[in-house]
């Protein structure tokens, strides 16, 4: 994914992230069994290397427990915490702040945009499986074997949305950093 990485951004995508006038501080709270993390942390990983004004740390929860704490006090004034509670596998959280340590924006989980064609997915998969019985249950109460399918159903993506995803998520990033600190912080 890491190689792959590159397909999500051009050459205007570089150029914006080069001519930051300062660094940018990345902070990713994330797990690597996260199948959210395991699209958009490569990608946010591979611009760090591509591009010398991004600086950007790994935590996991259950090794950063501090480091995460102190994240999710931050991401908290921009974002409902409970939206994107780490302990309920809602990863990656992708802070981004100044080099003086100022939040400037947070992408948390996955683009809502995402989100609404997994629901749609999710959605169409019950509905065409109407012989499971526990395909409606959530997801903690599926057996494994349920629970495995649907979320096969739900997260596969074909080489062209894996790319086109990962576009619309660079560009998401791209407009976090062009909100200047201060309006990022009243929102």
């Amino acid at each position: 994914n890491f190689i792959k990485a590159t397909e999500s951004f051009d050459a205007d995508d570089l150029a914006f992230f080069r001519s930051l006038p300062t660094k940018v501080n990345i902070a990713v709270v994330t797990e690597d069994a996260n199948l959210d993390a395991v699209r958009d942390v490569p990608i946010i990983g591979r611009l760090s290397v591509e591009v010398s004004r991004l600086a950007l740390r790994l935590f996991r929860p259950a090794t950063h427990a501090e480091v995460v704490q102190a994240i999710m006090q931050d991401v908290s004034l921009l974002v409902d915490a409970q939206e994107m509670d780490p302990g309920k596998g809602r990863l990656p959280i992708i802070a981004f702040y100044t080099q003086e340590m100022r939040l400037v924006g947070v992408h948390a989980c996955r683009l809502p945009e995402l989100s609404a064609e997994m629901r749609r997915r999710r959605s169409a998969w019950i509905e065409s499986h109407p012989e499971i019985w526990d395909a409606r249950e959530p997801l903690d109460k599926m057996t494994p074997l349920t629970r495995t399918r649907l979320i096969q159903a739900i997260y596969a993506l074909t080489p062209e949305q894996r790319v086109m995803w990962g576009r619309l998520t660079v560009k998401y990033w791209r407009r976090i950093l062009s909100t200047p600190p201060a309006a990022a912080q009243a929102n």
